[in-house]
């Protein structure tokens, strides 16, 4: 008889990887004769929402998460049998995160103020991949406002054909706007990475930190500690809270914790230490950075471009293609958008090329790999890499190497060619809407880029192919 089973999905932007685990899960889940449903919290917010009848009715729960779930989210899997994995390792092989169900799944318990008794049921990986996606949360509510900023920013300078906007003007606003939301990009970006790890009480403490650590008037500095300063602070304010909320206070004062005790002494703390410490440092840092960038000839950019291109490449919307796309997107308020061009060009190679290669050369790949062609190209033409993903854990050798090279070449001739993206948008379209530029050739650059992956990616797979029936026809021999 099938399991019923329960499960929730989430990425750090909440679009390619949260649906597309939904799918696998569901997919898998029939093949198996189990019964699931699945939550997505993504971009849009949350869909099929599970109900206390769905958790109550499960046999198990996945939670497949790339940015965490709150302590507050997860109370209502208190007593079930939680299975915490990774998103993209769904994408990998959503069979063997099934067949784990068959294994000693740990019961989640959670105590009356969300903090979870039992460490083996532990919502964030620990250690550096736990830090990572706890800012992967923040980067998750970041993104909305720098992508909204940008596009006013983007249609402001369109109607004033590149020149100055004047005061009290409409394209006067849009710029405004834009400019309020890449300054409210920094308290987002901490304040999210610190309610990651320490729940609603961190909230508060981190924005203000981060908000104060971009105050060059208020520091004497010559410059704000940037999206380094608020990474920084949302650590230190959450894992300050974690454990903060773990002190044996009497109980007459538990009522005010949450919402006076922590925010207050916290917010204190932050502060202090942002204005002596964080702030004069990292701002010093990012200011050493951003002229480094600005200082450098056109070559060493391309080579820092192609290191950027060979980042986003190489895992596909993992830990390494997030760093890369983290840094690139946090010089934009400090005025580099070059990398950021980088990234707007790479992540729409790989899928693109492998789609039109499995109508090219479809006697290199799998009957299920030509089926899924047409979509993973046309997808991929938006900006969304994720599906490339099962093309290269069927083939990792060939299909990364090409991307790679690929995704290097083509940072380097964004970086030559001068092609800047100004906020987080969708592949093909951003020129369109005016946050990439020059238009005529970042499609030319993509162009290229999408030649070179798929002549690459077509030679290696023939190469291995080749190689294969070589050994077996030798073991025939013996």
């Amino acid at each position: 008889m099938g399991r019923n089973l329960v499960a929730i999905t989430n990425c750090p932007a909440g679009i390619a990887h949260t649906y597309m685990s939904a799918e696998a899960l569901q997919t898998e889940a029939s093949k198996q004769g189990d019964t699931i449903k699945v939550e997505t919290q993504g971009s849009i917010g949350i869909e099929n929402e599970l109900t206390k009848e769905d958790i109550a009715q499960a046999d198990f729960v996945i939670v497949a998460t790339g940015r965490g779930v709150s302590a507050d989210d997860m109370k209502r899997f208190d007593g079930k049998r939680v299975l915490i994995v990774d998103v993209s390792d769904v994408l990998k092989n959503v069979a063997n995160i099934l067949d784990r169900l068959q294994q000693d799944v740990p019961v989640y318990h959670a105590t009356g103020d969300g903090q979870q008794t039992d460490p083996s049921s532990d919502t964030g990986k620990r250690g550096i991949s736990g830090v990572f996606q706890h800012l992967m949360n923040g980067v998750s509510f970041m993104i909305p406002f720098v992508t909204a900023a940008g596009i006013l920013m983007a249609i402001s300078a369109a109607l004033v054909g590149g020149g100055k906007t004047v005061p009290g003007s409409f394209p006067y606003l849009l710029e405004q706007v834009g400019v309020i939301g890449f300054a409210l990009m920094i308290p987002i970006l901490a304040g999210y990475t610190a309610y990651s790890i320490a729940d609603k009480p961190a909230l508060a403490p981190a924005m203000i930190g981060a908000w104060l650590a971009n105050q060059a008037d208020i520091l004497g500095t010559k410059g704000g500690a940037g999206f380094l300063g608020a990474i920084l602070v949302g650590l230190l304010v959450g894992y300050f809270v974690k454990y903060f909320k773990r002190l044996k206070l009497p109980k007459s004062l538990h009522p005010l914790m949450s919402f006076l005790i922590i925010p207050a002494v916290t917010t204190l703390l932050i502060s202090i230490v942002v204005f002596y410490v964080v702030g004069p440092v990292i701002s010093g840092l990012m200011l050493g950075l951003t002229h480094f960038l600005s200082s450098i000839p056109s070559s060493s950019l391309a080579v820092i471009c192609a290191v950027i291109g060979m980042m986003i490449a190489f895992d596909m919307g993992g830990p390494i293609n997030k760093t890369a796309y983290l840094f690139a997107l946090g010089l934009i308020p400090e005025g580099n958008a070059y990398l950021f061009g980088t990234v707007a060009l790479v992540t729409v190679i790989p899928p693109a090329a492998l789609g039109i290669a499995t109508f090219i050369a479809p006697k290199l790949f799998k009957t299920d790999e030509i089926a899924n062609g047409k979509s993973a190209g046309i997808v991929g033409l938006f900006g969304i890499t994720e599906p490339a993903i099962p093309y290269a854990v069927n083939d990792p050798i060939p299909v990364i190497s090409a991307q790679m090279i690929a995704g290097a070449l083509t940072g380097a001739l964004g970086a030559m060619a001068h092609i800047t993206r100004i906020a987080p948008g969708a592949g093909i379209l951003d020129p369109i809407v005016g946050i990439v530029k020059p238009p005529f050739t970042y499609y030319l650059v993509l162009i290229i880029g999408i030649v070179i992956n798929l002549i690459l990616v077509i030679l290696f797979k023939k190469m291995r192919k080749n190689r294969m029936e070589r050994k077996a026809a030798q073991a025939n021999e013996l």
